[in-house]
This record gives C-alpha cells, sequence and structure tokens, in this order.
C-alpha cells in the first residue's frame, strides 16, 4: 500500500546520473537539494535511453526485433546466464517459464506466502496449484523448515518458486532440498534480484529459470518489461516461443534473409513479447545498472547506521551468503516502538516521506484463500510479519539529506521521542523578536511548537546561558548537530535581517537533521505584525502586488463623518474592524457597530475602547432580519452606513447559494430600505470584482446588492446618497490568500493555488477601507467606485514573492484546478458599464448603462421564495434571467479528497 499523497518528482533529463554520487551541479541533486517531499519511489531514465528509444521510433521496426536481440545477448552476459528470453513482464516470465516445466494440469508449485499477488496468478495462469510456504519473521523469506511443511501439506510439488525477497540471496539449493525438488524445478522470482549474487553466482545462472523485472521501480527501470535466464537451450527456444502465441517464427525472423512468411503453432502461447522500444531502453540502462547498485548500497548503509538506535525498529536480516540487491529497504515496525506500522505510514505522509508495504500475505486474499493450498497449521510468520512492514524510500538519485530526514522522522515517532505539548522547537535567535516569540509559543499550545531552546552569535547571551528562562544551547554554527542533539522537529529563524546566505547555511543544516525550518514574520506574525515589535519586518507590498500602497484616503473625506452618526454592519471582520478604527479616529457623534457575531463585537470593543460592555453602541443583529432592521435604524438614525456584511466565501456559496441571496440580497434591501426610510445620508456598499460580468454565486448576489443601491438612488430624495464600492481581493484580510498561504507555510504544508495562470486584482486592507471612506465624501449618488490597481497580479507570483519575504525557499505549490464559479481571470467593470476618472486619482468611478429596475423589483420577490425553500435550481434560473451570463447549472464539483481547500477567493 503505497502512499501516493504526494507530488511527482520533475526528473532531469539532460544529464545522466553522476557516478561519483555527490551533490553536483549537473546531476540530479541539484533539482532536488532543496525538495522536501521524499517519494517513495522514483523512476530514471538516463539520457543515453531517451536517444536509444528515439533511434528506434525512427528506424521504422519499434516491436520484437533486432534491438530484444541485442538486449537478450548483453543481459545474459550481465548475469552469467547462456540464454536470456525477453518477455512483457516478470509475471509474464514466471508464467512461461512454469508452462515450459510442462507439469501436468493442477500440480502443486510452492510459492512464498508474502510475494507479490502476480506471481501467485502466474502459476494459476499456467494451470497448476500454488502451495503457500509460510516465512520467518525475521527475514521475510521461506525457510527449510517452512518449505517442509508446505511440501508435507501437497505431497510431492512439482515445482517451486524462490523469491529473493527485497533483493537478498535466497538459499536456493537449500530450500530446493526441503522440498524434495532438484535445481532443475525451481523458477526463481528476481524481479527485487538484479545484481544480487547468491554465494559467488550471480542470480540468474543458479536454476533451472530465473525471472526479471524491468518495471518503473525496479532496479533496471524500463517502465514495463521482464526477462528469463537458463542454461537449458531447449527451455530458452519453449519460452521463446510461447511469448508470441507458440508461434515458430516471429515477425523480425520471418524478414530476415532466407525467412519465410510461413508459420506453424504447435503449443499454447501468450501475447507477452518485449518490443524493441523497450529493449532498447533497457540496454542503455544497464550500462548505469553498476554505479546504480553502489548507490543503492551507500544509502542502505546510511539507513543501517541512523536506524540501528532507534528502539522497536528492526531490520530484515539475511541468511544465505552473498551480495544483496538493495531492491527494497524494509523495516519491522514492532510494538516497542510505540506507533502502529499504519499510523507511522500516515504520519510520514504528512512530513511528506512516501512509503509503502511489501506484501499483504496472499492467504489474506480471498481469491488466493479459496484456490491456494495452506498448511494444517497456518502461516504464523507471515500473519505476524504483515502488520510489522513498512518499506522506505531508495533509488539511486534519492539523496543522504532525505534519507537523514526518513530516518529523523522515524527517530522522532519512536516511544519517549514524542512529546504531548507539540513540535520541539530551536528558536534562532535570542534577541527581542526570538525572546518574544518563545514566550508566545509556550503560551499557545494550539501553536503545536514547544520551544526547548535558542542558538545566538551573541557571546553574551552564551555566556549568561540562558534567555527567558531557556537554554542559550550554542550558535547557528551548531544548529545540525544541536537538532540531533535534542531532538528539534521545527527550527524557526528570529534573527530580522539575517543574510540570505547564512539563512540557507542554517536551513540546510536544521533540514539535513530532519527538522522543519521557518522564518519570522511567519504565520503568527507576518500579517497581525503584532508578536515581536520594532525588531521585524514589514511586508514589502511593492514586491508582493508590483506597485506601491497607495493611501488614497484625502483630508476631506473625515469631514463627512466629523459630528455624524455612523454605523458599520459587518463591524466584527477584518473589513469592518479596520473600518471601524480608521471611522473613530474622524471624530463621528456616534459609531454603532452592528454584527450578528458577539464575540467578535466583544473584540472589537475591547480594541477600540479598552473596556468593553460599557457602551450602548454595540448592536447584535442579523441584516437578514427585515423588522429587527428596521427598529434599528429608527432608534439610531444613522447618518451615514457603511455596509461590509456579507458572505465571502465564494467556493462554499457555490455549494450554498441561497445563503448568500438572503444575506448579500435581501440582506442589502433591508438596510437600504431601512436607510431611505430615516433619511440616512450617505449609504455605501462593499461591494467585489466578481460583480463585474459575475459567473459565481459571490458576484452574482453581489451584483445584485449594487442593483438594489442603484435602484434606491435613482428613488431618493434630495441629498441621499447611494454608492457602492469594488474590492480586489484584499492581502490580510480574514480567510483571504496570505492568511491562508501564512498559514500553509507555518505549517509546512504545500500552497494550494487554483491555476498557474490565474491572476487577481490586489489590494491591502489599509486600500480597501480608504477607498469606502474616500468614496462617502466624494459620491454624488449612483456610482460604483474602483480602486486603480494597475493591473492584475497572477497569484502563483504572489504566492512565490511573499514565501520569499519570510525566507521560505522553494515553496512547494500544488494546482487544484479551478473550482465553479472561478474565473481565470478578474476584471473591474463590466461590458455593460461605462467607466470614468474621478477627482482622485487613484479611484475610478462605473456607472452601468444596463437598466433592470423594474426587472428587479418585479424577481426580487420570487428570488427570496426560491431562498426560502432552498430550491436552487430555481433559485439559479432566476439569477440568469436577472443577469445574463451567469451560468444556470447547478455546479457538480467532484470532493478532491487528500488535497487541502485553496484560499476561499473572497474580497
Amino acid at each position: 500500500m503505497t502512499v501516493h499523497r504526494l507530488r511527482a518528482r520533475q526528473e532531469p533529463v539532460d544529464h545522466p546520473w553522476p557516478p561519483q554520487h555527490r551533490l553536483s551541479a549537473t546531476g540530479p541533486d541539484t533539482d532536488l537539494l532543496d525538495e522536501r517531499d521524499v517519494p517513495f519511489a522514483t523512476t530514471w531514465i538516463s539520457p543515453e535511453a531517451r536517444r536509444a528509444a528515439q533511434r528506434v521510433l525512427s528506424s521504422g521496426w519499434v516491436t520484437t526485433g533486432h534491438e530484444t536481440e541485442r538486449f537478450e545477448d548483453d543481459f545474459a552476459d550481465y548475469v552469467s546466464a547462456a540464454h536470456a528470453v525477453a518477455v512483457s513482464s516478470c509475471t509474464a516470465a514466471l508464467e512461461l517459464a512454469l508452462r515450459a516445466l510442462g507439469l501436468p494440469a493442477g500440480t502443486p508449485v510452492l510459492i512464498p506466502a508474502l510475494t507479490f499477488c502476480g506471481a501467485a496468478q502466474a502459476i494459476l495462469h499456467a494451470g497448476l496449484r500454488p502451495v503457500l510456504v509460510d516465512v520467518d519473521p525475521g527475514t521475510g523469506t521461506a525457510t527449510p523448515a517452512t518449505v517442509a511443511a508446505a511440501t508435507a501439506a501437497c505431497g510431492r510439488p512439482g515445482a517451486m518458486m524462490v523469491l529473493h525477497y527485497t533483493g537478498a540471496p535466497a538459499p536456493v539449493a537449500e530450500l530446493a532440498e526441503a522440498a524434495g525438488l532438484s535445481l532443475a524445478e525451481v523458477i526463481e522470482d528476481a524481479a527485487h534480484a538484479l545484481g544480487a549474487t547468491v554465494g559467488e553466482r550471480a542470480v540468474g545462472s543458479v536454476s533451472r529459470a530465473t525471472c526479471f523485472s524491468f518495471y518503473a521501480t525496479k532496479n533496471l527501470p524500463i517502465g514495463e518489461g521482464g526477462m528469463v535466464t537458463t542454461d537449458d537451450q531447449l527451455l530458452a527456444d519453449r519460452i521463446r516461443r510461447a511469448r508470441l502465441h507458440g508461434m515458430s517464427a516471429d515477425a523480425w525472423r520471418r524478414t530476415l534473409p532466407g525467412g519465410s512468411w510461413r508459420y506453424t503453432v504447435d503449443e499454447a502461447g501468450l501475447k507477452a513479447n518485449m518490443t524493441d522500444l523497450q529493449a532498447a531502453i533497457g540496454r542503455a540502462q544497464l550500462r548505469h545498472l553498476d554505479d546504480w547498485q553502489e548507490r543503492r548500497q551507500a544509502l542502505a548503509e546510511q539507513y543501517a547506521a541512523a536506524l540501528e538506535a532507534v528502539p522497536g525498529l528492526e531490520p530484515l536480516h539475511t541468511t544465505a551468503p552473498g551480495r544483496h540487491a538493495r531492491h527494497l529497504q524494509v523495516v519491522r515496525v514492532l510494538d516497542s516502538y510505540g506507533t502502529g506500522r499504519d499510523e507511522l505510514v500516515e504520519r510520514l505522509a504528512e512530513q511528506g516521506i512516501g512509503t509503502s508495504v511489501h506484501f499483504i500475505p496472499l492467504h489474506h486474499m480471498p481469491y488466493f484463500r479459496r484456490a491456494s493450498i495452506i498448511p494444517a497449521g497456518g502461516l504464523p510468520g507471515a500473519d505476524t510479519l504483515f502488520p510489522q512492514l513498512l518499506s522506505l524510500p531508495l533509488y539511486p538519485h534519492l539523496t543522504e539529506r532525505s534519507v537523514s530526514r526518513v530516518c529523523a522522522q522515524l527517530s522522532r515517532h519512536a516511544a519517549g521521542s514524542r512529546r504531548p505539548t507539540g513540535l520541539r522547537t530551536l528558536v534562532i535567535g535570542a534577541g527581542e523578536a526570538g525572546r518574544a516569540l518563545a514566550r508566545d509559543l509556550a503560551r499557545t499550545p494550539q501553536y503545536g511548537l514547544q520551544p526547548v531552546g535558542f542558538l545566538d552569535d551573541d557571546p553574551a547571551k552564551r555566556r549568561a546561558g540562558s534567555v527567558g528562562g531557556l537554554p542559550v544551547l550554542g550558535t547557528l554554527e551548531d544548529t545540525g548537530t544541536a537538532v540531533s542533539l535534542h531532538r528539534a522537529e521545527a527550527v524557526i529563524v528570529a534573527v530580522p535581517g539575517l543574510a540570505p546566505t547564512r539563512f540557507r547555511q542554517v536551513a540546510r543544516a536544521a533540514e539535513a537533521a530532519g527538522a522543519r525550518v521557518r522564518y519570522l514574520p511567519s504565520f503568527i506574525a507576518a500579517l497581525r505584525r503584532d508578536v515581536v515589535g520594532d525588531d521585524m519586518r514589514e511586508l514589502d507590498v511593492r514586491a508582493l502586488i508590483g506597485r506601491a500602497e497607495m493611501h488614497v484616503v484625502s483630508p476631506e473625506a473625515g469631514a463627512t463623518i466629523a459630528g455624524r452618526r455612523v454605523l458599520v454592519t459587518g463591524a466584527g471582520g477584518s473589513i469592518g474592524s479596520e473600518l471601524c478604527h480608521q471611522v473613530r479616529a474622524f471624530g463621528p457623534s456616534r459609531l454603532f457597530l452592528l454584527d450578528h457575531d458577539e464575540s467578535n463585537l466583544h473584540r472589537l470593543e475591547l480594541e477600540l475602547h479598552g473596556d468593553a460592555l460599557h457602551t450602548d453602541d454595540i448592536v447584535i443583529s442579523d441584516i437578514r432580519d427585515r423588522p429587527r432592521i428596521d427598529q434599528i435604524f429608527h432608534q439610531l438614525r444613522p447618518e451615514v452606513v457603511f455596509h461590509a456584511a456579507a458572505h465571502k466565501h465564494l467556493p462554499l456559496l457555490e455549494l450554498h447559494p441561497c445563503e448568500g441571496v438572503k444575506t448579500n440580497v435581501r440582506g442589502t434591501e433591508n438596510l437600504v430600505r431601512a436607510a431611505a426610510a430615516v433619511g440616512t445620508a450617505r449609504f455605501v456598499l462593499i461591494s467585489t470584482d466578481k460583480a463585474a460580468d459575475p459567473v459565481s454565486v459571490l458576484g452574482a448576489t453581489k451584483r445584485l446588492a449594487e442593483l438594489i443601491v442603484h435602484r434606491a438612488q435613482q428613488n431618493a430624495p434630495p441629498g441621499t446618497v447611494f454608492a457602492a464600492v469594488r474590492f480586489g481581493n484584499v492581502l490580510g484580510s480574514r480567510g483571504s490568500l496570505l492568511s491562508v498561504v501564512a498559514q500553509q507555510l507555518g505549517a509546512g504544508s504545500p500552497v494550494t493555488v487554483t491555476h498557474p495562470e490565474a491572476t487577481r486584482f490586489f489590494m491591502t486592507v489599509e486600500e480597501a477601507v480608504g477607498l469606502v471612506l474616500e468614496a462617502a465624501h466624494m459620491a454624488r449618488g449612483d456610482e460604483v467606485f474602483v480602486l486603480d490597481m494597475n493591473g492584475p497580479v497572477r497569484i502563483v507570483d504572489l504566492v512565490r514573492g511573499y514565501a520569499n519575504s519570510l525566507h521560505v525557499p522553494d515553496v512547494d505549490i500544488r494546482y487544484t484546478g479551478l473550482r465553479p464559479g472561478e474565473k481565470l481571470n478578474e476584471t473591474l467593470f463590466s461590458t455593460r458599464e461605462d467607466h470614468t476618472r474621478t477627482s482622485h486619482p487613484g479611484i475610478l468611478a462605473a456607472t452601468s448603462t444596463d437598466e433592470r429596475s423594474a426587472d428587479l423589483t418585479r424577481r426580487l420577490p420570487k428570488l427570496y421564495a426560491a431562498a426560502d425553500s432552498n430550491d436552487t435550481d430555481e433559485l439559479r434560473r432566476i439569477l440568469t434571467d436577472l443577469l445574463p451570463g451567469f451560468p444556470a447549472p447547478a455546479p457538480t464539483p467532484e470532493p478532491q479528497a487528500g488535497l487541502a481547500d485553496p484560499y476561499p477567493d473572497d474580497f
């Protein structure tokens, strides 16, 4: 069960694997150096193999032919066999070899209980019957005793399949003797064992026939393919005919000089031949095999040394002398480890480490229980071993750094290594930033980070021994050692202005020792800017959105608010809160805070006044409740209203469109009616650029809200102004892009983006609020004001720029695809709108050329009725009638299992 929740590794295509096995500027390690995920397996196709494949494709002959014959000759020489027959897979090789033995139908064939299901299928397809042989839990392979028990269960077997499990040499002769068979009655399953030896003899030259695999992850990867080697000429000829329907001559031989179109068939056969395309790749790959085998051995030795001291993790042992092919790196997860195998698989996957299990025992599968002979005493060795088996990443271009990371994670999940208080965290820098960070982490367990000490280059801090109750464990040069000694799982760099080269040195040392690295301002501080004070860097807005932040509010804007009664809806939200702070600075006579979330209102009141519950300016209400809204407006008589309350999460509104209509449309109409009834002087709706030619429920409902404001202005008495502002995506608002990206970066997760070419208009919170205040001042009625943001920004560029500002190198971005209701590229204005410059150089104004007031008045009651009855189909139909271009069919999004939802794309 391989864990596949990891992104595919990009394979370098221009350079072969360097035989020196060092980090090379021209080899795969350069591309993989900062790779955070460690896939369980990857495929490396050498440049020579690619060129060989192209040569065959250009030759005019791509099926079995001369290239296949040459590969057979090269391979036979490599394993010291007299003959090699290339076939379509190792499973086909096993079946063909068994058929070539000429055994009667139903003859018992011994096979390990712990093997790939395809091997047992080969026995059955050959018309024979599997007899399951138990394995030694310490080695994963059969023993003479378990072979003898299986032999007793079936009488005398006709043949035995010996598996070189993981690439370890199996004692072929001893097992054959225990079964009462000669080596001529043994078929070796060497899918894992290319490059192995039994004693001094290469696997492939020991028994009657040996079968190899060239699957994409095997030691000699082609993609698919297999090979049978033998010293028996007659057996080789029989397999060669049987691989192609039993025909006496294949197409290639029939085209050779002296060949004939005639052929005959004397026996059953399969369609299991290898193509010249596969063979050409295989021949080229074979040139690298010795280097790859050396690399596998070196990585296996690194695993062995690193995991030796981890309690509860046991390697599989080998009993037969010879060379191990190191196809798989398998460990046993014992009870003493403290974490079960399945849970460990999930935990490693969460850390970006792929694993697998080899194999599910055959008798655990219903088909093989029915079709096989099982010894009377059962298969206790396989039953014991299976829940312990865990295969770790092992392949030639795996880096030592990745192996260290895997081993570090395995060590941390062992009994005694885990801490209930969170990840053990080293803080780089014991200055003000580091001290404040450590204090906040210690006080806030929900962050899941437990500080264990500082590293700092200041000799005075090191002499002091501790800072803020935490030890100073060394200098920045000691990062790798400190991570290992103190079992640190996370490292946070809290040194403002640390040089990028120095940061990279620290980060690489920490990651090589298995720790995750973060830089402040992180997800705790980057957006709120309130954790560590003056020594923290501010975000460089120009670097993120390609323009400087604009100061929108003019001095004259305050006159619209000063001495007036102001009401803000959605006051507890991120935009509403900031709006209240700035409105309060202009000196309104009263500032009423309206929201349906009492906790947010309480928080905001504390921010504004330093205490709470001592004013009657807090208003708890839902804007959907028309009688309550009417009552509030008649009691408070606001002169200026800023309407920020809304449902804004685009994907959720696609799933719940009726709720969007109730709040964004009916709620707005309730407020507009109440404001008109009490003579409110200025009413400003906060809308979104998604209202321009909307294709989403969010955009459609906000466009209808704009039309409601437009209709109100047409019917308004002199001196009353209704207007709207359109926001782009607001950086730093709750739930918007940067807040989600910050959380993902802080958690070490991939950053999810919908599409590599998706663009959006971005503005800061300060710009958004400034636009609202300036619009209230300059509005004459019926305008929709938009900030001139110069142009859209590619989301992926902003994400990379933001990650760079946090010193997170090589951010991992995953594309999830556009969701229902999302545009690839947003616009600020509808095709049915005119827009002009205003007296403010940074603000544009749009006016609609599409009159739909009568339509709106007639259809809104029907829209509300559909929303009240939760009739989404009818609701979408009405939206389509009201807003040409809006999609009527209900979306049917497929669930994205295993993928984090990207940012909500609100405003």
